[in-house]
């Protein structure tokens, strides 16, 4: 599943992508992964926040029962938007690498 949020130029009538968010279901699991990328220009007005919202919605439409990320360290941004939304933030063994997860309730 991915979210896309497009944008159109409301002079040129040019349209672009600003984010993309994506759930991928772990085979023979019921927890997901989760990505995300935002274009630079567009970062810091809620669209990562907005998209992490929806993904977590769609995976408890789909009976997900945790949602995971690995993210660089030093990505602060995203980890205060995992942290705000209720992910649970922990060191992995590469300690450039950490690693956001949700329990969803079922």
């Amino acid at each position: 599943m991915a979210l896309v949020t497009e944008y159109e130029n409301p002079a040129t009538k040019e349209t672009g992508i600003l984010a993309v968010g994506r759930l991928s279901k772990l085979h023979g699991s019921d927890a997901a992964e989760f990505a995300m990328v935002v274009s630079d220009r567009f970062q810091c007005q809620g669209l990562c926040t907005e998209l992490l919202k929806r993904l977590i919605d769609v995976g408890k439409n789909e009976k997900i029962s945790s949602i995971y990320a690995d993210i660089l360290a030093d990505n602060l941004g995203i980890q205060r938007v995992c942290e705000k939304l209720g992910f649970k933030i922990s060191d992995t063994v590469d300690t450039t690498v950490l690693r956001a997860e949700i329990e969803l309730s079922r």
